[in-house]
């Protein structure tokens, strides 16, 4: 059955037999969206989730909030209604906020209270298979046989009975509780997907070649896109968005769903080892979301990535994508002649040499280097002007503080070109003894201010860092100086500052580090020696004896 029957169901409820029905069915099929869509705008119903309730009268108290007092003024006037209705509950009533604190009097109040409807109330219970292990069923079930006998009152209980945790009990006292149960195994065939933020357009072209039969599913994919989306900029081709909002899609509809995944065969080796690999998430994605679209694999690599939370994307990188999209229609690389590729070059040259952009930089350099190789060009002249283009803009960058160039290696930005790879290499060594030699310099000079604590912090975190340590060592001479240390007349940022700077050098020669030190604090005067120590413990981890 599908879910859009349900609609009948209810809207034909208040003239049926039955006091209290089940939608059953299994997870994400769209059992709650339907009756959330028909009763949405019903100021009779209420929709009450047990996932979360910790005990089973919560149910009369969300029942009376939701159906009762839907009205904060005609709280009075309500429990004046109740007086007359029920004499037993008088003597219990005192203020409006007394009884909004008592569960029983909820209950009684909204027994009562349920004398004076003229017409239907639902009472939506959804989530039953989620109920708190505390609970038991058989309560539960009590408040809703009180509950569906109420005047003008009908229940409609929401679960997928396959997961239910206590199924003896419900399957011992559904039959006297439950009038008739409804069982959904398909999505309704008509969908609100404006509400669930998902363009029509674009769902009815994907449901047509993808059947996907959960909806939670479907609202997880275009929360992903709508993340990624965030990331992108308004300016770009329409095709472009619509080419990533399919692989978000793809992403997390065959992550979750796993629609094309191909169940183990008794086959031979070989088609096991082509059905190993088509089984692979990326491959499926590919082959039977994805073929024919002019995002890069690249691009699909990095969301599907950045779904698994492995990487982050930056604004930059999309940008770099959106340039090899653009270009994405012409005629492949691959297929062109030596003549055609030689009309490419000039072009993609005098991108390397005046974009501003490290990332596209990497990307034009690559495109050029691979297509160079293949036609056995020399390219020494050109090479040399990008690597030193690529120091300087790095350079720049890390004295911005944006380490990362320094940080994350060059496998992580995606290059394909061997030449690339070793120059990338050789410009991260430059940059990095560059670097480390300018902070150590300036520290040697000066250790007050901002930008001295920012250096030595820096100059710590790359202590700490294996393909930073081997810049620093043998290189920390000029910071064997009393600026260096907590002595003499210090401010508090001089002294964090210091301890950064001994850090480093105890890290980098540990025994040199500690004779200058036992040395320095001959000098000193008694506050000085009693920081060095303070310093020294912190960084060692062993306690200092004053002698």
């Amino acid at each position: 059955m599908k879910a859009n029957y349900i609609k009948n169901v209810i809207q034909s409820y208040d003239k049926s037999p039955y006091e209290c029905i089940l939608i059953d069915g299994p997870w994400g099929v769209g059992k709650s969206y339907a009756v959330k869509e028909i009763l949405d705008n019903n100021n009779n119903a209420c929709h009450i989730s047990m996932f979360g309730i910790k005990d089973a009268q919560e149910i009369y108290h969300e029942v009376f909030f939701q159906l009762a007092i839907k009205d904060k003024q005609k709280i009075r006037v309500l429990i004046s209604k109740a007086k007359k209705f029920g004499a037993a509950i008088s003597d219990k009533i005192a203020t409006a906020e007394r009884i909004i604190e008592s569960l029983i009097k909820e209950k009684e109040l909204f027994l009562n209270i349920s004398k004076s409807f003229n017409v239907f109330h639902y009472i939506v219970i959804d989530d039953l298979e989620r109920m708190n292990n505390s609970i038991e069923l058989e309560e539960v079930f009590g408040i809703i046989d009180e509950l569906k006998r109420c005047n003008y009152t009908k229940v409609i209980l929401v679960a997928n009975t396959e997961q239910m945790s206590q199924k003896e009990l419900f399957e011992k006292y559904s039959e006297k509780v439950i009038d008739r149960t409804y069982y959904i195994t398909e999505c309704p065939e008509k969908v609100d997907w404006a509400k669930l933020r998902i363009h029509y357009g674009f769902i009815t072209e994907f449901l047509s070649s993808h059947h996907v039969k959960n909806l939670r599913t479907l609202q997880k994919a275009q929360n992903f896109y709508d993340d990624v989306r965030l990331k992108l900029k308004d300016s770009y081709n329409d095709e472009f968005y619509d080419e990533i909002r399919l692989a978000c899609y793809a992403i997390v509809v065959e992550t979750i769903d796993n629609l094309y995944y191909e169940e183990n065969e008794q086959t031979s080796n070989m088609s096991e080892i082509f059905r190993e690999i088509r089984n692979k998430l990326e491959q499926r994605i590919k082959i039977y979301y994805l073929r024919g679209i002019k995002i890069s694999n690249n691009m699909i690599d990095m969301l599907l990535k950045y779904h698994e939370n492995e990487i982050d994307i930056t604004a930059t990188e999309i940008d770099a994508e959106y340039q090899i999209f653009m270009h994405a229609g012409e005629k492949a690389n691959y297929y062109k002649s030596d003549n055609e590729i030689k009309q490419l070059l000039p072009s993609l040259s005098e991108k390397i040499i005046q974009e501003t952009n490290i990332a596209k930089i990497l990307r034009y350099a690559d495109e050029y280097f691979i297509w160079s190789e293949h036609l056995q060009l020399d390219i020494k002249k050109l090479e040399d002007e990008y690597k030193t283009r690529l120091i300087m803009m790095i350079y720049d960058e890390v004295m911005n503080g944006v380490i990362d160039y320094l940080t994350f290696g060059v496998e992580a930005l995606h290059i394909q070109s061997q030449t690339n790879k070793k120059i990338y290499k050789e410009v991260e060594e430059t940059v990095k003894n560059k670097v480390i030699c300018e902070y150590i310099k300036y520290l040697s000079e000066n250790t007050y201010g901002e930008q001295a604590f920012q250096y030595s912090y820096t100059l710590r975190q790359f202590a700490n860092n294996v393909f930073l340590q081997d810049a620093i060592s043998g290189n920390t001479d000029s910071l064997y100086n009393e600026n260096s240390f907590p002595i003499h007349n210090v401010t508090e940022q001089q002294y964090r500052t210091s301890h950064n700077i001994m850090y480093v050098l105890y890290h980098e020669n540990k025994e040199k580090f500690l004779d200058y030190c036992d040395k320095l604090k001959t000098r000193c005067d008694n506050m000085s020696t009693h920081r060095i120590n303070v310093l020294l413990e912190e960084i060692t981890g062993e306690k200092i004896i004053v002698k």
